[in-house]
């Protein structure tokens, strides 16, 4: 019976790291995009310096607007 509970317990683990993940993978598609659009302006001044694709999400850059949820709203 405690092999059966352990089988369940070690799922239900699995499943929430695989969501866990798959969230993460998604917010920083964002991130690559707004890199990818960093790459092809002009910045002299380096303004978008903050732009850093090694961040989770984008939402602590210079000039990059989130939502609750973490998704940027606003550049």
């Amino acid at each position: 019976m405690a092999f059966r509970n352990y089988r369940w317990e070690l799922l239900a683990a699995s499943l929430t790291l695989t969501i866990a993940l798959i969230h993460l993978v998604e917010a920083n598609s964002e991130g690559d995009a707004l890199y990818a659009l960093r790459q092809s302006l002009s910045d002299p001044d380096h303004v978008l310096q903050s732009w850093d694709p090694t961040l989770v999400n984008p939402c602590t850059w210079f000039h990059v607007t989130c939502n609750q949820d973490n998704r940027v709203t606003r550049v």
